[in-house]
């Protein structure tokens, strides 16, 4: 695949929405930060708050490639499989964190391989936690390297963004995830498995 062009695409198809990307990406942000800067009970309501809220992040982006009217209340969409959506976020976490403490490689393909499943999740939310793992990983087979790569493009905006008083990396999230969620159509179109 053309990562160059999947940006640019992701690019024209982000701009009628970037301002509200950008105002949807600082919200999922503040709803995460601000409870873990408390307290442990803080913290803890992060790592809550974080899977459903990344699933609606998922649908929001979806949307956008879509061309489905993406909206704010996206992330509250998230809320919707609750359990499934929590046990998901639990054992990526999980599975992440285990694989960074051997050598970091093995957590890098876990969290690649393990990367979609919020995506499947968002398109079909009665799918169990386990089989969106399972598909994600399948999704991801012989693509992790691209997918690594992909993310490795974003870095130097990233960067730039930084020297731009922060600000220019809430402009840079918006464009990322877009790209993600069209990577994943992409593979989605490629393994035929959804």
């Amino acid at each position: 695949m053309d990562l160059l062009q999947l940006m640019r695409q992701s690019r024209e198809i982000l701009i009628p929405h970037w301002l509200l990307s950008v105002g949807t990406c600082s919200l999922y942000a503040l709803i995460i930060g601000i409870p873990a800067e408390q307290n442990t009970y803080g913290e803890m309501l992060s790592f809550l708050l974080a899977g459903p809220l990344q699933l609606g992040l998922c649908i929001y982006f979806l949307n956008i490639i879509h061309q489905q009217n993406p909206s704010i209340f996206n992330l509250l969409q998230g809320f919707k499989p609750l359990l499934q959506v929590l046990l998901a976020y639990l054992f990526i976490t999980v599975m992440v964190v285990l694989g960074l403490l051997f050598f970091i490689v093995p957590g890098v393909i876990l969290s690649l391989g393990l990367s979609m499943t919020f995506y499947i999740i968002a398109e079909r939310p009665e799918i169990s936690f386990g089989d969106a793992i399972q598909e994600s990983w399948n999704l991801t087979n012989g693509h992790k390297t691209e997918l690594l790569v992909l993310h490795l493009r974003f870095l130097p905006w990233y960067v730039l963004g930084l020297l731009f008083f922060i600000v220019g990396v809430f402009v840079i999230v918006p464009w990322h995830y877009t790209s993600i969620a069209l990577y994943y159509d992409y593979l989605k179109k490629q393994s035929r498995i959804i």
